[in-house]
């Protein structure tokens, strides 16, 4: 584990628990297709040690929210009364054959690692970023909006606001309305100082386009002069993605969809594109998140972070991509969620951001902020396309 900077922990205190809990949260502004009665579910994994705890978020809650409570009382079992000593130890060797070099158990068992960082950095009394190294450039930071069911005026008007923010990329999805559609929602973006990026989502949406589908498109999407598109196949499609990468001028981006090392070394190796994104909350954790980069950049391929949670998710993934140094760009989503007014972490602007961030230990959000939040026991409100 990368806990160089830590000094003052008593790496002999004990783990008293693992916790895991789910928030219905409201999605107060911003548009976004496939959440019933417009409802997000959010998963939070806790690691506590005395009266310190730390928290993360993981991301597949938004898909199988109450799916994964079993994993986190497992993971209970093997940490709880181990020393930190002992934790550290066991999130650097831990292995169980067919389960934990990927997938949905790889992706929670990084969450709880992120957790951890989170309450060594608590300990520490330091700001998360600080316990891996000196303090790195801030990332870029792109709007991600432009919901698919979106029309290309309010696409026209997102992108104002955006450039008025002072981000410096915005991106939209497509995939739901019709390519003729697309084609007027992607040109809406107009002519800004904004980096220009279109989703295509075809790791969550189905059917999926194949390599001749994202052929047909390539002469518009470079007429537009977008930076990237983002998933335009199937995450299996590996060598499809290199082809496509060979044959367009834009920069194919992909990633989200993965977990393990394994699974982002054959995208870097196989797939061949350009951007690789990871997402602390779902690719296997801090450590793996740089293990990723760094071999990503040996390889001269851009890094850049991927978000699509509360403000549990940007902050940890925040403080990550200070501490990497190597990222392209961070992605801050454009919705709003009643849970981080109540947390008091609502966004503002990116200086506010910036700032809030990282005057505080740990990520900035403590267990007690969540006292008075109900706590969720419903299925119905998990992603569906």
């Amino acid at each position: 584990m990368y806990l160089n900077k830590i000094k003052k922990v008593d790496f002999e205190k004990k783990i008293s628990s693992i916790g895991f809990f789910i928030i219905d949260t409201k999605i107060s502004s911003g548009k976004m297709h496939g959440q019933a009665n417009n409802i997000k579910p959010i998963g939070y994994v806790t690691i506590s040690s005395e009266n310190v705890t730390g928290i993360s978020e993981i991301y597949a809650s938004t898909y199988i929210s109450h799916g994964i409570k079993s994993i986190y009382e497992y993971m209970d079992f093997v940490f709880k009364n181990k020393t930190l000593k002992d934790a550290s130890e066991i999130f650097d060797n831990f292995s169980i054959p067919f389960v934990s070099r990927n997938g949905l158990f790889k992706a929670c068992f990084g969450s709880l690692e992120n957790a951890f960082y989170d309450l060594c950095a608590k300990l520490e009394d330091k700001p998360l970023y600080q316990i891996f190294g000196s303090k790195k450039d801030f990332p870029k930071i792109y709007a991600s909006g432009g919901s698919v069911i979106c029309s290309k005026e309010e696409i026209e008007k997102e992108s104002l606001e955006v450039e008025d923010s002072g981000f410096q990329g915005y991106k939209i999805r497509v995939g739901l309305q019709g390519w003729d559609e697309d084609q007027g929602r992607i040109q809406a973006m107009g002519d800004s100082s904004l980096v220009k990026m279109v989703d295509a989502i075809n790791g969550t949406r189905f059917p999926a386009w194949n390599l001749d589908d994202v052929e047909e498109k390539i002469p518009f999407l470079e007429s537009q002069n977008i930076y990237w598109l983002e998933e335009p196949l199937y995450p299996d499609e590996y060598k499809d993605h290199a082809k496509l990468q060979d044959k367009c001028s834009f920069h194919i981006a992909a990633g989200e969809a993965y977990s393990g090392y394994g699974e982002f070394k054959n995208l870097i190796d196989i797939g061949k594109i350009d951007i690789i994104q990871f997402d602390a909350c779902h690719s296997g954790g801090i450590s793996l998140c740089k293990k990723v980069s760094e071999y990503a950049e040996k390889n001269k391929r851009k890094n850049a972070i991927h978000v699509w949670g509360s403000s549990v998710a940007i902050n940890t993934n925040f403080h990550m991509a200070i501490a990497l140094g190597n990222i392209d760009f961070l992605e801050k989503p454009l919705i709003e969620l009643e849970i981080d007014d109540k947390l008091n972490n609502e966004f503002v602007d990116l200086n506010s951001l910036k700032n809030i961030i990282l005057e505080k230990p740990g990520i900035g959000i403590e267990i007690n902020d969540f006292k008075e939040i109900e706590t969720s026991t419903n299925f119905g409100f998990e992603y569906r396309w």
